[in-house]
């Protein structure tokens, strides 16, 4: 199956997971990896306008082919995580191949014009990750930053094809009235808090024992009393007070442990599945 991808068989659970979106007949809607087309059939009936993005030339050739007559559709034989997505607002529904899902959610994060809603079919082990909780993960803090998140609840695995073996869950992000960081030091932001998850320390004063001097943390802890948290208990607030202490007082000489972190770890975990 193209990029491991699960599709749904049942137009009825399609209608359910619409009913429970606030797509409307105003809205430019992307879905990503529209497969067969049966979610893009009920979102054409629904939207004003269509985007859907399939990277297979067959199953895209299937798609031309099944909605020729349909006007409010456009149909890209294209890597979603290549186009340039719209200048327009938009919003995102999508049963997306699984494992690319950090990749596409990440598209959306780093894109100056984010989509206002995205409703995704995901793992449920995924979408748990990106909700965070009690314990936080390094993805639900890098997406938080712009969305607020929540699962609406589980899908049952008999409305796929092939049938899956694990949870699914169907996921909502909703673009925050205001970013609580400018975009522009985004990616430094996302380097600071990969480096601080990716260092596997006891807690947060080991895992940036490099970064900050010992009397810079002190002077940090003083306010932020994290000295004995792990990265995974720091709440987005602390994050963000963490990152702005991290912005004022780091010389740059020290800052080369972590600017260009998010890159050095891609890189290092390609390596090891290869």
């Amino acid at each position: 199956m193209p990029l491991s991808q699960n599709f749904i068989k049942d137009p009825f659970v399609v209608k359910e997971l619409l009913f429970a979106s606030s797509i409307n007949n105003s809205d430019l809607v992307i879905e990503v990896g529209p497969g067969r087309g049966i979610i893009t059939k009920e979102l054409i009936s629904r939207a004003k306008e269509v985007i859907a993005v399939e990277k297979d030339p067959d199953l895209y050739q299937g798609l031309i082919e099944k909605f020729k007559d349909v006007n409010n559709l456009k149909i890209l034989n294209k890597d979603f995580l290549n186009l340039n997505l719209s200048s327009e607002p938009y919003k995102v529904f999508s049963n997306i191949p699984f494992n690319i899902t950090a990749e596409i959610i990440d598209k959306f994060l780093k894109s100056k014009n984010k989509p206002t809603e995205i409703y995704f079919v995901l793992q449920t082990e995924a979408a748990e990750k990106y909700v965070g909780g009690e314990i936080e993960t390094q993805s639900s803090i890098l997406a938080k930053i712009f969305y607020n998140i929540e699962i609406l609840g589980e899908i049952d695995r008999t409305a796929f094809t092939p049938k899956p073996q694990i949870k699914i869950s169907f996921i909502k992000f909703a673009l925050k009235n205001k970013e609580l960081i400018d975009q522009k030091i985004y990616q430094e932001f996302r380097d600071f808090v990969i480096y601080g998850f990716n260092q596997w320390k006891a807690d947060i004063f080991s895992a940036y024992k490099k970064v900050f001097s010992f009397n810079q943390f002190k002077s940090i802890n003083k306010n932020l009393k994290i000295n004995k948290l792990k990265p995974s208990q720091l709440k987005l607030d602390q994050w963000l007070d963490f990152f702005d202490s991290y912005q004022k007082f780091v010389p740059i000489s020290h800052k080369d442990l972590v600017d260009g972190f998010e890159i050095k770890y891609l890189k290092r975990i390609r390596v090891k599945s290869n």
